[in-house]
C-alpha cells in the first residue's frame, strides 16, 4: 500500500511541475487573460471581500468565476449557479456574519480562512476554502469546514 501512495504523490508532483510550467506560460489561455502572480492576489482578495464582507454571491461569482466553474462542496451543489443559489441563502440570513482571517494565494489556488457564523448568538464554524484560478478567472472550488467554531 505504501508503494501506491509513493506512486500517487510522485504523479501529483509531476502533474504539479507541469501545472507549474503552465501557469509560467500563461497556462494556455488567451493572449492577455493570464494573471501574474500579484494580479491573482490581488483578484481573489477582491472576490473574498464582495462574497464575505459585502454577502453579493451573485456579484462575486458572476465577476471572479467562469461559466464552467467546478464546486466540490456536495451542499454546494456542483455548478457556480448551484454555490451562488446557496451562497445567497446563507448570506441573506439576518444574522450572518463572516469574519475574514487570511487571503493568500498558492500557486493557482486562492485560500481564505474565515470565520463563518449563520445566526446570531451561535457557534459557527472556521472555513479554508480553496478556490483554482485558471486565465484570470476562478475554474475549481472545495472547502474544509470546522463546525462549532467560537
Amino acid at each position: 500500500m505504501r508503494w501506491y501512495r509513493a506512486a500517487v504523490l510522485c504523479g501529483m508532483g509531476i502533474l504539479g511541475a507541469t501545472a507549474t510550467a503552465q501557469a509560467a506560460e500563461g497556462g494556455g489561455c488567451p493572449p492577455g487573460q493570464a494573471a501574474r502572480q500579484g494580479e491573482s492576489t490581488k483578484l481573489f482578495q477582491d472576490f473574498a471581500t464582495q462574497l464575505l464582507v459585502r454577502k453579493d454571491a451573485r456579484g462575486a461569482y458572476e465577476t471572479f468565476a467562469a461559466a464552467d466553474m467546478v464546486q466540490r462542496n456536495p451542499p454546494f451543489g456542483a455548478t457556480r449557479d448551484s454555490t451562488i443559489a446557496q451562497w445567497e441563502k446563507m448570506t441573506g440570513l439576518p444574522g450572518a456574519r463572516f469574519v475574514i482571517e487570511t487571503v493568500t494565494m498558492e500557486g493557482d489556488v486562492g485560500v481564505v480562512h474565515f470565520h463563518g457564523q449563520l445566526k446570531a448568538g451561535e457557534a459557527g464554524a472556521v472555513i479554508t476554502q480553496h478556490d483554482r484560478l485558471r486565465c484570470g478567472k476562478i475554474v475549481e472550488e472545495w472547502a474544509e469546514f470546522s463546525a462549532g467554531a467560537k
